[in-house]
């Protein structure tokens, strides 16, 4: 009886106590680092190459992901940053940071005027989108300058239209939008047949 009480009292334990998983490679994250110090050294080349290592070692750190699209918008590569900014919200849709990268990301679009009947036609919808990223990143992280700054500009930029009337998001992977080209160049490369499948798809900022 001694015996069986043991071992029952071993598997609640080990039943209660479930060890965390990591939730990265630690050579991804050393990766990582190094790919910071070059971005605030403005080796922004050696940065791109270090988190492109640590995406073939990890390729579902969502951090490094995060870098990437930053990378991708400093450089003026607008697609393959919103790409980026929305696969790292696919691994961690809590990210403050990707949200407000994927909103600065819309709105450099469609400044941009890269594709002018798009923008032309899809307006408010692009606009309210990228304004709702801003509003998903300040519910993360209250009062992050670049979100407040990013959600004024999109108020601007409404003015006289009314984003009720609005279509369902359109610009990123809610739909499957426009961005399906830059991520099969930007995110497949480093994915094994099946990752898609077994990650969260990227939820809508309202969620």
């Amino acid at each position: 009886m001694w015996d069986w009480l043991k071992k029952l009292f071993s598997r609640q334990q080990q039943t209660s106590e479930p060890e965390e998983e990591p939730r990265y490679d630690e050579r991804a994250h050393e990766l990582l680092l190094l790919g910071d110090k070059m971005f605030a050294a403005m080796d922004f080349s050696g940065a791109k190459g270090a988190y492109e290592s640590a995406l073939r070692v990890d390729p579902h750190y969502a951090d490094v992901w995060q870098r990437r699209g930053k990378i991708f918008l400093d450089q003026n590569e607008l697609l393959f940053a919103a790409a980026s900014f929305a696969r790292a919200l696919e691994l961690n849709p809590q990210m403050g940071e990707a949200w407000c990268g994927l909103g600065q990301t819309i709105i450099a679009f469609f400044k941009a005027d890269l594709d002018p009947l798009f923008v032309h036609e899809n307006k408010v919808e692009i606009i309210s989108e990228a304004s709702e990223c801003f509003r998903t990143a300040l519910r993360i992280i209250p009062d992050h300058p670049a979100a407040v700054q990013g959600r004024q500009t999109c108020k601007e930029m409404l003015q006289g239209y009314n984003p009720q009337l609005a279509k369902p998001f359109i610009f990123t992977f809610h739909s499957g939008g426009i961005l399906e080209k830059a991520k099969r160049d930007v995110v497949s490369p480093f994915l094994k047949p099946g990752d898609y499948r077994r990650r969260t798809p990227l939820p809508a900022p309202n969620d």
